[in-house]
């Protein structure tokens, strides 16, 4: 067995089965995830509520089902936003390299990783305000400079490549060099990268969530779900646990297939180099 087989397995196995659950929500349970019942409160797990109900009375099951569709979605448009956004600046930089664009990009990018995401991302939306979008603007403002530093890198590495200097000698335009020569080469270093930083864009939205910067009430979101259990952790425990373990599955998922996909093939093979 080629090394990385059983990473990738394992992980894609986590990740298939949390996401097949979030999007099979409305199949799998038919309790509205804000629908308040006071008689209901801090019932334990059960045949009609699996993982018991929360101080609303709500059932925990479907609210972690229909939170894990907004927490998911976010961090995957976040990433994907980030990703390309720190693609097109790392891969403009190296292409000026030693000019006054590229190092205007690498101070910035500098001083981005410096900072530390949580503060900075607190202050951000007590400026902004709270709200999904506001989340979103957080951690594309502040996620892009890995991204870009990595795309610099593996962009320099194949400026010396002989196909690259044929097309620009050829006169192939920026777009052209970018499209066909650079793109494919860098592209799954780049997914690796990607695939590892989606749970660390998880955790910095849950957080950002948990105290209090997420999805406006009632509306459920992971981070926000153990805000409210945190209150109740010895009368309840069921509202924290089971977000905290859909969280855990679905980063472990996430490191697992990276690191698999790493080890599996190393991505700077990928770039050839003579």
């Amino acid at each position: 067995m080629k090394k990385g087989t059983l990473s990738i397995g394992i992980g894609s196995f986590l990740l298939v089965v949390i996401l097949l659950m979030v999007l099979s929500a409305p199949l799998l349970t038919a309790h509205d995830p804000i629908h308040v019942e006071s008689r209901l409160r801090f019932l334990p797990m059960s045949g009609s509520n699996l993982m018991g109900t929360d101080n609303f009375g709500r059932d925990i099951f479907s609210r972690v089902l229909y939170g894990g569709r907004i927490t998911l979605s976010l961090s995957f448009l976040a990433m994907v936003v980030t990703g390309m956004l720190g693609m097109i600046v790392g891969i403009l930089s190296a292409l000026y390299h030693g000019k006054a664009f590229d190092v205007l990009c690498m101070r910035t990018v500098d001083v981005l990783l410096a900072m530390p995401f949580l503060v900075v991302a607190m202050a951000i939306t007590t400026f902004l305000g709270r709200g999904l979008d506001k989340l979103l603007i957080v951690v594309v403002l502040m996620g892009w400079a890995s991204f870009a530093r990595l795309a610099r890198s593996l962009t320099l590495a194949l400026k010396s490549n002989p196909s690259l200097v044929a097309a620009r000698v050829l006169g192939a335009s920026t777009t052209t060099l970018v499209l066909r020569e650079i793109l494919p080469r860098i592209l799954f270093p780049m997914v690796i990268n990607i695939t590892l930083e989606l749970s660390g864009i998880i955790l910095s939205l849950s957080t950002l969530s948990f105290f209090g910067m997420g999805n406006k009430p009632p509306n459920p979101e992971w981070g926000s779900m153990l805000s409210d259990g945190r209150l109740y952790m010895t009368q309840a425990p069921n509202m924290l646990i089971w977000p905290c373990v859909f969280i855990f599955l679905t980063v472990l998922g996430l490191n697992l297939l990276g690191e698999g996909l790493r080890d599996y093939a190393n991505p700077f093979e990928m770039i050839p180099l003579e």
